[in-house]
């Protein structure tokens, strides 16, 4: 499966130069680790894909239906 997704642009920037390996997101999409996250840059037209390696819930910091994926 195939989970497009868009950032903002300081974002997108650090994800591309591997300095940020992991998405923090809302648990509404049924993520699984081997699935593919499309990230576009909401600032211009460019796009990275990159895998679900690990999926960690934020229900134990008080935060419920929220994941920290790690790409």
């Amino acid at each position: 499966m195939k989970h497009k997704l868009h950032i903002q642009n300081k974002y997108f920037i650090d994800v591309k130069s591997g300095l940020k390996t992991f998405e923090i997101r809302q648990n509404n999409r049924n993520y699984k680790i081997g699935e593919v996250l499309i990230i576009k840059n909401l600032s211009k037209e460019k796009y990275l894909i990159k895998k679900i390696k690990y999926i960690c819930s934020a229900e134990i910091y008080n935060l419920p239906n929220i994941l920290i994926l790690g790409i």
